[in-house]
C-alpha cells in the first residue's frame, strides 16, 4: 500500500511537470513507439479492469499525437518508412471488441489517422467473449468458491485463489489451454450478460463486423491469436493450431493476407517467433521484450500499454522513454 501511494504521488508530480511543456518541446523529440489499447467506453471505467479508457480520452490522445508526433501506419513503421526528425507512433487495439468498431473507427475517420486492430478469432469456435473478460465481469456475480478439474479456488476480495498453492485463477488460466478456460467460464457466473449496460465491456465483433473494418482506409487488421492463449507457455503443436486457426479465419473473412500478429498477453518465446514466421506472420508484436537480445530480432516489435492513471502529457513522455 505504501509503495502504491508513493507511485501515485510520483505520477501526480510528473503529470503537473509535463503539462507545462511547449509544442516545441514535443516536436523536438525523436524515436518511435507502438502504443497498445484495448477497450473503449464512454466513461473510462476502471471498475472491472484497467484495460478501458473513454472515447473522449482516446480522442484527446489522438489530437495530441497528431499535433506533436507523426502517426504512422503499421506497415510503414515496420519498414522504416517514416520521418526520423519527429517522434513516430503507431496506434494498436487488441482483442477485437465491438466497441472498437463503434467508438474508435469514427475517430480515425474524423481525424484521418491510421490504426491497427489485432483481433482474436474466438468467434469462429462459437464463443462471443474472451475468458479474461468473463472472469473480470463474472467475479462480482459469483458468490462462492469454485472447483475446476479437481482444483478449488477461494473467492477473496480481489479475485479467486487456489487453496493449495495460492495461485490466482487468472494466472492459472494463463498456464492452461482453452478447455480449462471454458470450464472457468462455466463455473464463474455469466449473469452479467443480462445487463445491457455491461455489453460494451465484453462483446466482440462478429464476422460481418470484422469484415466491415476493411472498408476504412485508416484500418489495418492483424491477428491476436484464436483463443487468446498465452502461446509462449504452450507446446508448439498447440501454438501452431491456434495461430493457423486465427490466420485462416481472418484471411477468409478479409480476402487478404494477414501478416501482423500481436501475441496475446504478450506471451512468446523463441520457438513461437520462428513458428509464427513460418506460418506467415512476418511482423510480430509483444508488450515488452521478454528475453535478452529480443530487441535485435527484426521480426519482433515492442509495444507499450496505455496507462489510465496518468495525464496525457505524462503519458506522451512515457511513450518517448519507452517505459513508465
Amino acid at each position: 500500500m505504501i509503495n502504491k501511494i508513493k507511485r501515485r504521488s510520483q505520477w501526480l508530480i510528473k503529470d503537473l511537470f509535463y503539462s507545462f511543456k511547449s509544442t516545441d518541446y514535443w516536436r523536438s523529440k525523436k524515436g518511435r513507439c507502438v502504443i497498445c489499447y484495448h477497450g473503449i467506453d464512454h466513461v473510462g471505467s476502471l471498475g472491472f479492469n484497467t484495460r478501458f479508457i473513454s472515447q473522449k480520452n482516446l480522442e484527446s490522445q489522438i489530437v495530441f499525437f497528431k499535433k506533436h508526433f507523426h502517426i504512422a501506419t503499421i506497415k510503414d513503421y515496420v519498414l522504416g518508412n517514416y520521418p526520423k526528425n519527429v517522434f513516430t507512433i503507431v496506434l494498436t487495439f487488441d482483442d477485437g471488441y465491438r466497441n472498437n468498431l463503434e467508438l474508435v473507427v469514427p475517430l480515425l475517420e474524423k481525424h484521418q489517422v491510421p490504426a491497427t486492430f489485432f483481433i482474436t478469432s474466438i468467434q469462429a469456435s462459437g464463443h462471443n467473449i474472451l475468458w479474461s473478460d468473463h472472469l473480470d465481469l463474472g467475479f462480482g456475480y459469483t458468490q462462492s468458491n469454485i472447483q475446476i478439474n479437481g482444483r478449488e479456488f477461494q473467492k477473496k476480495k480481489d479475485g479467486f485463489y487456489e487453496l493449495s498453492s495460492g495461485l490466482s485463477l487468472k494466472n492459472a488460466c494463463r498456464q492452461e489451454g482453452f478447455h480449462f478456460k471454458e470450464e472457468v467460464m462455466r463455473m464463474v457466473s455469466g449473469e452479467f450478460k443480462n445487463n445491457p449496460k455491461l455489453d460494451i465491456y465484453w462483446q466482440l465483433m462478429d464476422a460481418k463486423q470484422i469484415s466491415s473494418l476493411k472498408n476504412s482506409q485508416w484500418v489495418t487488421i492483424g491477428s491476436h491469436g484464436h483463443f487468446h492463449n498465452n502461446l509462449g507457455l504452450f507446446g508448439l503443436e498447440d501454438a501452431k493450431t491456434d495461430l493457423l486457426n486465427s490466420k485462416n479465419y481472418l484471411e477468409n473473412l478479409l480476402e487478404d493476407e494477414v501478416k501482423f500478429l500481436a501475441f496475446p498477453d504478450g506471451s512468446y518465446n523463441k520457438e513461437t517467433l520462428d513458428l509464427a514466421q513460418k506460418i506467415g506472420y512476418d511482423y510480430q508484436f509483444a508488450i515488452e521484450y521478454l528475453h535478452e537480445g529480443d530487441y535485435k530480432d527484426k521480426r519482433l516489435f515492442n509495444r507499450i500499454g496505455n496507462n489510465p492513471f496518468i495525464k496525457l502529457e505524462h503519458q506522451a513522455k512515457c511513450l518517448i522513454d519507452g517505459h513508465y
